[in-house]
């Protein structure tokens, strides 16, 4: 039996072809990459990465960066013990955070690149909770210079957080939600299996989060503009202080040891319910990756709760965007007395 023979190509052709076969291949990731989810999930592709800019009005907009879907192994890496040498803390505050477990993220999203900010919040619901009276009384040394508005957006409840989710949902046509517990603490470790996203090295939290306020060598104790210091691996700032951001979760202790291994949100209605990240005076154990807060009802409100959206690749907003209430009742806020503003919080 005889073959065909193949001519050789000449080294420049060989590199001509080459060169064609990658711009092809470019054009392609780039096509992808503005789709968005509805070819992503098609192809199952996992290791697509580029941003989303959302359009609120008003001359602001948002960036989201896009999360990739994977595995990962949620809660606490370190026994109690370990933590406890590392970063301090007691170890009846680390219990929620076992045991430790995989979890896949099946789909990929859009993370905000930031913490929600003040000009967001106003080009979508058009008020200023940060500025009322009681809020100036527990932030009055925070600046606010003219024109400048990259502040995070706090002082609302998870309900409000969620009534912004729907509006913006309505403005952009997109699926706008808190994150889930897994797709967060996903986000924030960026395939870092460490204490924090960048290692275990606590001397570094101070390049990565606002934390421990005046203690802890900041010269402000209040919240800072977002993305002044380093961002994590997959380019998401502040994932270690600055604010806590709410999640879509419920909070409950023991949601660990029965959650499902695949896209786990706790949807029974508690008392309380999830944030992450810490704030910029809350202490190291606090703004760890695998920290659960766990003393937060659903209408509290606070100078440092704030919110940090995902954006479902592929979905619109007719699709149902994820809350645990429909009762309008519940975005009234609920202001706390500053005795149970505890300061590593």
């Amino acid at each position: 039996m005889t073959h065909p023979r193949i001519p050789r190509l000449k080294p420049f052709s060989a590199v001509l072809l080459t060169a064609i076969l990658l711009t092809a291949a470019q054009v392609a990731f780039g096509q992808n990459a503005e789709k968005g989810a509805s070819s992503n999930e098609a192809s199952g592709d996992t290791a697509i990465v580029g941003q989303l800019t959302l359009d609120l009005g008003k001359g602001v907009s948002m960036k989201l960066v896009l999360i990739p879907a994977g595995k990962f192994k949620m809660g606490n890496n370190d026994t109690p013990a370990e933590t406890i040498k590392k970063v301090g803390g007691k170890e009846e505050h680390l219990t929620d955070e076992y045991p430790a477990h995989e979890v896949t993220i099946s789909k990929s999203f859009y993370m905000g690149i930031y913490e929600l900010t003040q000009a967001q919040w106003k080009a979508v619901m058009g008020t200023e909770p940060w500025m009322t009276k009681t809020a100036l009384g527990y932030a009055g040394a925070q600046p606010r210079p003219a024109g400048v508005d990259d502040y995070p957006a706090v002082w609302m409840s998870s309900y409000d957080a969620i009534e912004f989710c729907r509006n913006l949902s309505k403005k952009t046509g997109m699926s706008v939600s808190l994150p889930t517990e897994a797709q967060w603490e996903y986000a924030c470790r960026a395939g870092s299996t460490t204490t924090f996203s960048f290692g275990d090295d606590l001397s570094k939290l101070i390049d990565h989060g606002w934390h421990g306020g005046i203690p802890a060598g900041q010269k402000e104790d209040y919240a800072h503009r977002v993305g002044q210091l380093k961002p994590n691996a997959w380019g998401l700032y502040d994932m270690h202080g600055n604010v806590w951001e709410f999640c879509s979760d419920w909070y409950d202790k023991d949601f660990y040891s029965r959650s499902p291994s695949v896209d786990p949100e706790n949807t029974t209605e508690t008392d309380l319910r999830c944030l992450r990240s810490g704030s910029f005076h809350s202490v190291p154990t606090v703004s760890r990756s695998s920290q659960r807060a766990r003393w937060v009802g659903p209408k509290q409100v606070r100078y440092n709760y704030g919110i940090r959206v995902v954006v479902a690749t592929g979905a619109r907003a007719k699709d149902k965007l994820k809350s645990h209430s429909n009762e309008h009742e519940k975005n009234k806020l609920t202001t706390l007395p500053r005795a149970l503003c505890s300061s590593h919080r």
